[in-house]
């Protein structure tokens, strides 16, 4: 009877150590596929948008922004708590503005870079010099140079990616693109000849416009009309007062950039301009040069804004 009362003791304490260790062995598991799901997988080698080869070695917990843009992208995807520092010109969201400051956009404070420590620093094309100062200090630096609306959807995928948002950024592309494809779909049956010629205003003096290879002229088409200076042979093309009038848009867009004081009345009181037809109809519109000419999320409102001037009878609400 003893040894039976023995047998039945040593069973029981085996059968205990092996429910412990496959109770272990699931919370293992479950643990383990919960940081598989959670993504973050370090290092982590990319192409950025320069096709340079880039090696994050850990999840980036602190980054530097050296252009406006680059800024709205890492706000965008939820990482404003890991920014710490931002460009005199980063000015959206409003949250921005209460990052500390690096210098300007073309000429970043290197020295005060370094001094916040960053282990991931977003630069554009522009930033040639920064770049190779960065490299040399082994300070990982993603270089976003997107051309087209499609290829800002690539950027805000590449910095998802290497930021552990991978989900996030997914999730925001897919309703960029939704939106996008929902005015498109509005639009493609329009015959050519029933698509508005538009004329965007850049800068006034010289009058400067958006001709092919720039957002604008890719918004203007996606929303239906058709662009005055799709004919140009550079991006941004000067014109004369004699040949818009030439041209004679149905509509007039103008988003003056920097200092530029100029209003719808100034454009309106130009010689000559009396007998356009956009100003004939009172078809000029303002519309913010950040919407229409920054590669970030907000190029999406641009193309809506752009819509609902060129085809209100189809863009009501």
């Amino acid at each position: 009877m003893k040894r039976n009362s023995y047998f039945f003791k040593v069973l029981v304490v085996i059968l205990t150590f092996a429910i412990a260790v496959t109770l272990t062995s699931c919370n293992s598991d479950s643990k383990s596929e919960d940081n598989e799901s959670a993504g973050g997988s370090y290092p982590l080698t990319v192409k950025d948008q320069m096709d340079r080869e880039v090696v994050i070695e850990k999840e980036p917990e602190r980054i530097i922004s050296i252009a406006p843009s680059n800024t709205e992208i890492l706000f965008a995807l939820g990482l404003g708590d890991k920014v710490v520092g931002v460009t005199d010109f980063c000015d959206y969201p409003e949250e921005a503005k209460q990052k500390e400051k690096v210098g300007g956009f073309s000429d970043p404070n290197m020295e005060k870079v370094l001094s916040l420590k960053p282990d991931l620093v977003l630069a554009t094309i522009m930033h040639e010099q920064p770049v190779r100062m960065l490299e040399e200090l082994n300070i990982p630096v993603l270089v976003l140079n997107p051309k087209t609306i499609e290829e800002v959807f690539d950027a805000l995928l590449l910095v998802g990616k290497v930021t552990n948002r991978e989900d996030s950024a997914k999730e925001l592309v897919d309703s960029l693109e939704a939106r996008m494809k929902a005015i498109e779909e509005k639009v493609s049956s329009i015959p050519e000849d029933q698509r508005p010629k538009v004329f965007y205003e850049l800068w006034p003096s010289p009058i400067t416009s958006a001709g092919p290879g720039t957002f604008v002229h890719d918004l203007i088409e996606k929303a239906g009309g058709i662009n005055v200076a799709s004919d140009a042979s550079k991006p941004y093309p000067e014109y004369s007062q004699e040949m818009i009038i030439e041209k004679n848009p149905d509509i007039i867009i103008f988003s003056h950039m920097g200092s530029s004081q100029q209003s719808k009345e100034d454009i309106i009181n130009r010689p000559g301009w009396e007998d356009i037809k956009a100003v004939k109809e009172d078809k000029i519109y303002y519309v913010d040069e950040n919407i229409v000419q920054r590669p970030t999320p907000r190029l999406i409102e641009g193309l809506e804004e752009f819509a609902k001037i060129i085809h209100p009878e189809i863009f009501k609400d």
